[in-house]
């Protein structure tokens, strides 16, 4: 069962116009997707009711049933955290700032450009792979001067929807950290490619 293909249907959770594309995935795609920010007992639980959403899209299959064996067997098929992986900022796509620094519920956009997150990031560490950017990220926790001064610069930023302007607010009462997500290289999401 590890090495299964589906026929998955893929909808944005917006409703637009046209028929829901069709694609063939193998099992470790679709069990790589749903992962995302969920326990092994919740990918199970999905995998067997044919039908979840994930990244902003609805997806519906024909309902697999995993034991935690075989789901554990997909799973080894993922890419593992690479721990002594070398941080390079040169190939970051994305760096955010994050509210608080554990559990967080607020994450603004930042530049790469900026001489203070280049500073910041020389004493960035690795977090783990996120299945869903599918990459490596590491992480270094901010002073709140650091997150004050991050945040009150517009030109520190990127588009962020008002969200930089609350994360200003609380940063003197909740501690924040720096987020650098790294694509690895020839590694593209399995959903892309």
């Amino acid at each position: 069962m590890p090495h299964a293909e589906l026929d998955v249907q893929v909808r944005a959770v917006e409703p637009s116009e046209g028929r829901a594309p069709e694609v063939r995935w193998p099992l470790a795609t679709l069990v790589a997707f749903l992962s995302d920010g969920r326990e092994s007992d919740e990918v199970r639980t999905l995998l067997a009711a044919g039908r979840g959403a994930a990244r902003g899209r609805l997806l519906s299959w024909r309902p697999v049933h995993l034991s935690p064996d075989d789901l554990s067997a997909v799973q080894a098929e993922l890419p593992r955290p690479m721990p002594d992986h070398p941080f390079d900022l040169d190939r970051v796509t994305a760096v955010q700032l994050k509210i608080p620094a554990l559990n967080p519920t607020l994450t603004v956009p930042l530049r790469t450009s900026h001489p203070l997150v280049r500073e910041i990031a020389a004493r960035a560490a690795y977090l783990c792979f996120d299945y869903g950017p599918w990459a490596d990220v590491y992480v270094a926790t901010l002073t709140s001067d650091e997150a004050t001064a991050l945040l009150s610069h517009p030109k520190r930023r990127t588009a962020d929807a008002g969200s930089a302007e609350l994360a200003a607010r609380v940063v003197g009462e909740d501690d924040a950290s720096l987020h650098f997500v790294v694509p690895r290289p020839g590694a593209p999401p399995p959903w892309t490619t």
